[in-house]
């Protein structure tokens, strides 16, 4: 039911206290959670305009300024008019529902040209089209996916930003989404510019996408792209930033998948020297048996532990052993093999280090221990010239 209260527009009050809040913190950025909000000066230019809709109800139409979105009720002003002639506004409070959602218009003059703009290569004419039209849509960004006029418009700016590897403005626009709270769509837009960053080995900004994504309930397809984030940060060796990953998604994957994150947590432990942690979480998993795909990953961790603690002999062993238990396949083989050709090096054998950290360069060209291989191994002295019978 809408709730309707009417003003004059000569005693026109100041906006409610929630609305004003609103648009302030539109304008400063919400939660102020990121410097980047700060620096975005379109934001600044455009976020706290107001959003003006068209509402046809049965062939009478009306003009619509949204001013909150509070306690799943929208909040409009309406202009009316008086039988003396007068002008008043209406202040209109109602619940979102697809019958009122059909009878709106946006007043997005120019997006069907910025479309159009970017699907002929020219991404910055589409943004300088977008921007003033879709920022101040941002602020309502929590209304329901129904609004596809609303959140289609706010999607495709943010992809097209990304697409023009304009990645600190959509980043800083993410960063004031509430993204556990709107449809998984977003988290999308977010992966998008999470993978760009992977793909620039901008591993601290790619960290910082994947720690605002949700991962529960209608979420958990997300887990996947954090997992994979992890992997890549792992391998770039950030440790650290991987932690966090590996602690946000415990909770939300199935039973069957956990003992795997818990593995790999452990294992980012260790190698963040956070040995006291990693060992009560490896002395509380129970070794997989050697059929078990896990097998080979549990042996990463053990000698990995072994690793940390200098005992290379110990190391070089039991990873050997998770290793010829292992297919070629497994995500964690590229790490195994870098540990085994470094165990090799620091107990002199040179030969066997260059022939392991070949094979990484070779069979897993693209991961990035191929890189780390190829790293170690021109710091390896030269092999010997082979001798030729006199």
């Amino acid at each position: 039911m809408c709730h309707l209260t009417r003003k004059t527009m000569t005693e026109r009050s100041p906006l409610p206290r929630h609305a004003r809040s609103l648009l302030l913190a539109a304008s400063i950025g919400i939660a102020s959670s990121s410097i980047l909000c700060a620096e975005n000066s379109y934001w600044t230019e455009f976020g706290a305009r107001p959003v003006y809709v068209e509402q046809n109800n049965y062939g009478n139409t009306q003009r619509m300024k949204f001013i909150d979105y509070k306690d799943d009720m929208l909040v409009a002003e309406v202009e009316m008019s008086n039988p003396d002639g007068t002008k008043s506004v209406a202040e209109i409070s109602q619940p979102v529902s697809d019958s009122m959602v059909q009878t709106l218009n946006f007043q997005l003059k120019n997006f069907k040209k910025a479309i159009r703009l970017s699907d002929a290569g020219n991404q910055i004419g589409a943004l300088r089209l977008m921007r003033p039209e879709i920022y101040p849509l941002i602020k309502f960004h929590r209304v329901p996916e129904s609004f596809t006029q609303l959140h289609v418009p706010i999607r495709t700016l943010i992809d097209t930003l990304v697409n023009a590897g304009e990645y600190a403005e959509a980043e800083d626009l993410i960063d004031r989404i509430e993204l556990s709270k709107v449809s998984p769509k977003y988290s999308l837009s977010a992966i998008r510019l999470m993978n760009a960053y992977l793909q620039n080995s901008d591993y601290k900004a790619s960290a910082r996408i994947a720690n605002r994504l949700p991962v529960e309930g209608q979420y958990s397809g997300n887990i996947r792209s954090v997992m994979y984030t992890a992997d890549a940060l792992r391998g770039a060796g950030n440790y650290e930033a991987v932690i966090p990953l590996y602690r946000a998604i415990q909770k939300a994957v199935p039973a069957k998948v956990k003992r795997n994150v818990d593995m790999w947590l452990a294992y980012s432990l260790v190698l963040a020297d956070q040995m006291d942690e990693a060992t009560q979480i490896i002395d509380s998993l129970e070794e997989p048996a050697p059929k078990d795909e896990l097998f080979s990953l549990y042996k990463l961790l053990q000698g990995s532990r072994e690793y940390r603690m200098e005992n290379y002999g110990n190391a070089l062993d039991t990873l050997t052993r998770g290793f010829v238990r292992a297919q070629t396949s497994y995500s964690w083989v590229p790490e195994m093999l870098f540990l085994i050709g470094d165990c090799y090096e620091r107990a002199g054998d040179n030969l066997a280090a260059r022939n392991v950290w070949t094979e990484i360069t070779v069979l897993y060209p693209d991961v990035p221990w191929a890189q780390r291989a190829t790293e170690s191994l021109a710091k390896l002295p030269a092999p010997p010239e082979p001798t030729t019978a006199p």
